[in-house]
């Protein structure tokens, strides 16, 4: 698959930044106000691999939340604040697998999360970052609408990208793209399974040792 790449997609929340704490924080504290808390084992299966979000807590707990829109403004703007104030961290070696990958293939972050807020966040820990496609304005994964516009993007075919995704939500996107993807464990999605995935590594620093191997012949 490397071989046949000639570009790189990384996903963005839980594949380079350990993003989905602050995710469920900032939901929690807007359900409170409705008497409600999403739990650990429920957000990283629903919400953070399966993307099924507010919808689908509402389904499944019959949770009540009369105004949506109002509702996501405000979990926006509490987790803005986290991005912007650089209390997101990126995994370990996330930067130096960015700086090693972009100096091998063509390379680009493809994330739900707005490009503003992901650029907040790199800003805060890396000095240098590939280009960024965010979510605005294009339908979130699993549907395949941001690694499309990630290769169009880069000129390139999407059957030569490569994907780095830590969800299935993720995976399932790269599928209907035309993209060969690859699953990143992390300590949430253990026991999580993606039948699409092409393969799967223990995390970035199972690529980054990849990388050097590489670059070393």
């Amino acid at each position: 698959m490397w071989s046949n790449a000639q570009a790189v997609v990384f996903d963005f929340d839980g594949v380079l930044a350990d993003s989905e704490p602050f995710y469920r924080r900032s939901w929690n504290s807007v359900l409170e106000g409705y008497g409600h808390a999403v739990p650990e084992e429920i957000y990283w299966k629903y919400w953070a691999f399966l993307g099924r979000g507010l919808e689908g807590e509402i389904s499944r707990t019959g949770l009540v939340v009369p105004d949506l829109e109002a509702a996501r403004v405000q979990q926006l703007s509490i987790y803005t604040g986290y991005c912007t104030n650089g209390d997101i961290p990126l995994f370990p070696l996330a930067g130096e697998v960015l700086n090693n990958v972009s100096r091998l293939k063509k390379c680009v972050i493809a994330s739900n999360t707005s490009s503003s807020l992901v650029r907040s966040v790199l800003e805060n820990s890396v000095d240098a970052f590939p280009g960024i496609i965010g979510g605005e304005g294009l339908r979130s994964k699993p549907f395949p609408d941001i690694f499309l516009r990630a290769a169009e993007s880069l000129c390139v075919e999407p059957s030569r990208c490569l994907v780095f995704e830590d969800a299935w939500k993720g995976i399932k996107a790269a599928e209907e793209a035309g993209m060969p993807a690859v699953l990143v464990r992390n300590r949430y999605n253990a026991g999580f399974q993606a039948p699409e995935a092409a393969c799967e590594i223990a995390g970035l620093s199972e690529l980054h040792l990849f990388l050097k191997e590489v670059t070393n012949g």
